[in-house]
């Protein structure tokens, strides 16, 4: 029954007379999927698609360099807001290696940006939890002192583009946190099913969402401490990605150090995923509500390329316009080789 419910999908398929068969009659199948949770819509293919060969980043990374950068240790200090002393006592947090400043194009109404380290490019696989440790607590701590000084706030997410590739303006790692009185969209239809889903059934949906995935193993990649991980049912993008639950925690604050080494063990090993299959570039949010019971932290990690040599984008109209997902490879043909990183020592 619920298996039913969580994966509904429409299997379809488009006919025509194909030029490499002779103009015979050929056919692509393709499946609509339903994401499980908000009921928005998607395409799945399953095509012979071949990631690029990387791009070689270091002329971007120089071009980045020469640009300026206000986030490398020179111009920080200069370079960079300060928040008002009654809001972050200093002005910027400063946690390890990271620095925590407001955002220049605030998303919210409390907006920080927290730099991950003073290295100017950390590729891939220095992404180490060590190496996103201090940014993320600095994030958390943000969140905290927001929630402290305007109660308010209701709404939190903490967001990063990767490279370029993802949409970032600056090469720099950087992570940014958004608090604020306005769920975005897809805050607002998490918080609005899930409520709807515990009044219809009485029970709530991420428990019983996890115990399906769980069983049916398709697309289950494995679960660490506070954290359960997956393939996303309906992905959001040109290629799988991969869906994190916090299994008991629905705020950001509420987070210990040791959860939140769990979440980031598991980013980890999936952005080592990504590396290894030539994925360039990602971006990753996690969604956090301050009260509401029925809701769970939960993060997306998306990956994002150019995909084709011509250099295109991989969202084009359907995704832009449609707000309609299409990906060119079925979530669970990537869920194997996730797992296997997911469970490796790093």
């Amino acid at each position: 029954k619920n298996m039913d419910q969580f994966f509904k999908k429409i299997r379809s398929k488009t006919s025509f007379l194909s030029p490499f068969k002779d103009f015979t009659l050929d056919e692509i199948p393709f499946e609509i999927r339903y994401d499980p949770l908000t009921g928005e819509t998607g395409r799945i293919y399953d095509l012979p698609y071949q990631v690029p060969d990387r791009v070689d980043p270091r002329e971007l990374v120089q071009r980045s360099r020469e640009i300026f950068c206000p986030f490398c240790p020179d111009s920080l200090s200069q370079s960079t807001p300060l928040f008002p002393e009654e809001l972050v006592k200093g002005g910027r947090i400063r946690t390890g290696k990271a620095t925590l400043i407001p955002n220049l194009i605030p998303f919210d109404t409390y907006a920080g940006v927290a730099v991950m380290a003073p290295e100017h490019y950390l590729p891939m696989k220095e992404l180490t939890p060590e190496m996103m440790s201090d940014a993320f607590s600095a994030a958390i701590l943000f969140i905290r002192e927001v929630a402290r000084f305007d109660p308010e706030v209701l709404y939190s997410s903490i967001n990063w583009n990767y490279m370029p590739q993802s949409g970032s303006s600056l090469v720099h790692p950087h992570i940014q946190v958004n608090c604020g009185c306005v769920p975005t969209n897809q805050q607002r239809r998490q918080i609005e099913r899930c409520t709807r889903y515990y009044r219809d059934h009485g029970k709530e949906f991420w428990q019983e969402y996890m115990d399906e995935e769980q069983e049916s193993g398709e697309r289950y990649i494995g679960q660490r401490g506070a954290t359960f991980w997956t393939m996303s049912y309906l992905p959001q993008v040109f290629l799988p990605d991969v869906w994190c639950i916090f299994k008991e925690h629905h705020s950001l604050t509420q987070l210990s150090e040791e959860d939140l080494g769990d979440f980031l063990h598991g980013l980890s090993r999936i952005i080592a995923y990504f590396d290894q299959e030539r994925i360039p570039s990602f971006n990753a949010s996690i969604f956090s509500v301050k009260d509401e019971e029925h809701f769970r932290i939960n993060a997306r990690i998306c990956p994002r390329l150019l995909p084709r040599p011509i250099g295109n984008s991989d969202r084009a109209y359907l995704q832009v316009l449609h707000k309609e997902s299409s990906t060119v490879r079925p979530p669970e043909s990537c869920t194997q080789r996730v797992r296997e990183f997911f469970n490796a020592q790093a």
